[in-house]
């Protein structure tokens, strides 16, 4: 069985997906604005396997109808919220293979600077940089921006516009070896391998040179997660690595194997893109006292700010609806993700599932020697690369995963020591540095005169 690709979930603020947990006494997110809490993070990562960091982002919080309840404030639901980018270069400095995947919105950014953001961190991380590709829904962000809210499949439509010119800018401007740093000839660069980036979109318009010089990977490791019809085609388009929602292994197989299809039909090879799903585990000598556990660390979970939280993501008061209605007869222009996850339940069920675990997809319990017999057979049965694993409580569940479950993978052929030049080689060992030649980037890099592709 293949080594599984493993990424930690993480947010710039107190709460993760479990709202109210940042109460209970082993949880330390409440020193979210400490950079030693993230270096000594990013250390137990790299030493217990993981291969990536994923930190999630939003701007804004839960306003509904025009309210922000009490409860938000009280219980931080998305708010206080730090910028995820300015951790990221103090704990690649503690981390030699570690690798940061980082949420930036194509919603409310602007490509170019965007770009330039990126395009530093992976100097920075030594080519240890990726990019989780979203598209902002809450209206309250408009508000805060002073713009107009984007209807859902436009937003999608922006985000091609936006990703067609960061590639124009990260792909096409530079040339590998237009860098030369010759003192002697006193030549930084070479002004012929250097070229002014031309861009009318729809949405965007960008003229001259982008100022900053090819990274490692030029374009960082490309992350989607969306779920609806447009957030899955624009997935299978750019995407490298795509995060599924799906609660047991039937709903994951569907999804893989979509994501292979869409991929074929965009012109990509089937290996491609990665797929992984979220995971939490818990451990213990028997699964019975591992379900005691569980349930002692979703005590802390406050019902009325899980549902804000709910509603901050779909733009959906749960309280309002008949709870005997079908989710599947919901209708949204906020993110489509979370009704999509519960499309067989009524209202009740889910306000009940999500109330108790949030955005946790699957949870393992057992001896750790159990959990990582349930993660090989997940990967098994579903085609899965791997799990983006979500914390109870920090850094308690990474030093649990290290400790106990990482040995157990190990010994099972799951968990690998990966060691490569870039992130991107890490994924794609066959491969190389930069996005392929069948990525949709590549149609907008130079081709020196007398070549060929």
């Amino acid at each position: 069985m293949k080594p599984i690709i493993l990424g930690a979930f993480e947010i710039n603020q107190v709460n993760l997906t479990s709202q109210g947990m940042w109460a209970h006494p082993e949880q330390t997110t409440h020193r979210y604005t400490d950079l030693d809490h993230w270096v000594d993070l990013a250390v137990l990562l790299e030493r217990g396997g993981f291969d990536f960091m994923f930190v999630a982002d939003s701007y804004g919080y839960p306003h509904m109808n025009g309210i922000t309840r009490p409860v938000v404030i009280e219980q931080a639901v998305e708010v206080p919220n730090n910028d995820p980018m300015m951790l990221v270069s103090a704990m690649a400095a503690v981390t030699e293979r570690l690798a940061f995947v980082v949420t930036a919105s194509t919603t409310h950014e602007h490509p170019y600077a965007n770009a330039r953001r990126f395009a530093t961190l992976d100097h920075l991380t030594k080519g240890r940089a990726g990019w989780n590709m979203v598209t902002t829904s809450m209206e309250v962000v408009s508000e805060l921006f002073g713009t107009t809210p984007v209807p859902h499949d436009e937003r999608y439509a922006r985000a091609q516009d936006f990703v067609d010119l960061s590639y124009k800018l990260l792909e096409g401007s530079w040339d590998d070896d237009a860098v030369l740093v010759d003192k002697q000839r006193r030549i930084y660069a070479d002004p012929a391998k250097v070229r002014e980036v031309h861009h009318e979109g729809p949405y965007f318009t960008c003229h001259g040179y982008f100022d900053s010089e090819p990274s490692r990977q030029r374009t960082p490791v490309l992350f989607q997660a969306g779920a609806s019809e447009t957030g899955r085609s624009f997935g299978a388009r750019n995407a490298e690595v795509v995060f599924l929602h799906g609660r047991n292994a039937q709903m994951l197989r569907e999804q893989v194997d979509d994501v292979r299809v869409r991929t074929v039909r965009e012109g990509r090879g089937e290996g491609s893109v990665r797929t992984v799903a979220g995971l939490s585990v818990l451990t213990a000598s028997s699964r019975a006292e591992a379900e005691r556990r569980l349930d002692a660390y979703l005590d802390y979970v406050d019902p009325a700010a899980a549902r804000a939280y709910f509603g901050a993501m779909t733009g959906i008061d749960l309280e309002e609806l008949d709870p005997d209605m079908a989710m599947a007869d919901l209708t949204t222009d906020g993110s489509q993700t979370q009704v999509h996850r519960y499309r067989h339940e009524k209202v009740r069920e889910a306000t009940a599932d999500f109330i108790r675990h949030g955005m946790r997809e699957l949870i393992l319990l057992g001896t750790p020697t159990q959990v990582a017999d349930q993660m090989g057979e997940l990967v098994e049965s579903t085609g899965l690369d791997g799990f983006l694993y979500t914390p109870f409580v920090t850094p308690g569940s990474y030093q649990e995963f290290a400790d106990d479950v990482a040995p157990a993978l190990r010994a099972a052929g799951l968990l690998e020591h990966r060691q490569a030049p870039t992130f991107r080689q890490a994924l794609f060992p066959d491969g190389g540095p930069h996005l392929p030649a069948s990525h949709p980037a590549d149609r907008v890099r130079h081709v020196p005169s007398g070549t060929t592709r």
